[in-house]
């Protein structure tokens, strides 16, 4: 089990990559800087000849997830994970029973500490599981119907969920 989520999938396009790729860049406001703004366009992101990085321009959301994608012909390869200042974050989040564990055994002894053990484990396991994979699932989601409507995929095939 990986702490992060992420979701890989093999697409096939309606049309070939040349005329997919030209459709998501005029959907994609283009830069290097895979940074939430204000735009009218669909994505942020770079693609070039061959495949793309993009987030989706919603503004708070929309930077969780990277869309990471290789285009063959009517054929491709696309990764969804998540965004890396989103992991320092979350990162941060995940700290926190740690944190407080060691703040008790400071104050308060490690035996007290060991009674409080339980409680951090289960706030750390509904940080990962709940707080994480949840919002993960959901923004996923959203972005990746965004794309599929964009990059007109005709069918998608789950490479595995981790």
């Amino acid at each position: 089990m990986k702490l992060f989520p992420s979701k890989y999938f093999t697409i096939e396009l309606r049309e070939d990559r040349v005329a997919t790729l030209e459709e998501l860049k005029r959907n994609t406001k283009l830069t290097d800087n895979l940074i939430s703004s204000y735009t009218d366009k669909k994505f942020i992101g770079k693609v070039n000849d061959s495949g793309f990085k993009i987030i989706s321009s919603e503004i708070g959301r929309g930077a969780v997830c990277i869309f990471t994608g290789e285009l063959q012909d009517s054929l491709g390869e696309l990764e969804i994970r998540i965004h890396n200042a989103f992991k320092v974050m979350f990162s941060i989040l995940l700290s926190y029973p740690l944190i407080g564990f060691g703040i008790i055994a400071y104050n308060q002894g490690f035996e007290k500490a060991i009674k409080f053990l339980p409680i951090l484990i289960i706030f750390l396991l509904f940080i990962r599981f709940v707080f994480i994979e949840l919002s993960f699932r959901f923004i996923s989601k959203s972005g990746l119907n965004k794309l599929t409507k964009t990059l007109g995929i005709k069918t998608r095939h789950n490479n595995g969920y981790n």
